[in-house]
């Protein structure tokens, strides 16, 4: 039992199910824990990114300099448990941009078997 169902509230976002459905739609995965927490282990393809910098320039925060961004994706928030998460798509989506939290985080996202990898820090610049 998590404190979320301690407290009896759902976690915002969405579920591991429909997040995956996103991602293969080309929605762009997004973790917005420490460099420490993601470097011990993330989601496959996710863009570490300083939640701090979605508020300034989400854009360059996100794809950095790519050219070929598809900058009107849709962005999918993780952090550990959703709630990180929750409000850094809060902010986005009032900067007018489809985003969404997985409910759970990275801890639902492992607890469905999908893989969790270790490994650096990349920042898209």
């Amino acid at each position: 039992m998590g404190l979320m169902d301690f407290l009896g509230k759902k976690l915002p976002g969405l579920g591991v199910d429909d997040a995956m459905l996103a991602l293969s739609r080309g929605a762009v995965l997004v973790d917005v824990r420490t460099q420490r927490e993601y470097e011990a282990g993330h989601a496959p393809g996710a863009r570490p990114v300083d939640p701090k910098e979605l508020q300034t320039d989400h854009v360059a925060a996100i794809f950095g300099d790519d050219p070929l961004a598809e900058h009107d994706a849709a962005i999918i928030v993780m952090c550990d448990n959703g709630l990180r998460s929750s409000v850094a798509a809060a902010q986005l989506r009032e900067k007018g941009v489809l985003a969404e939290c997985i409910a759970g985080g990275l801890i639902a996202w492992s607890r469905d078997g999908n893989p969790v990898i270790p490994g650096p820090y990349r920042r898209r610049r």
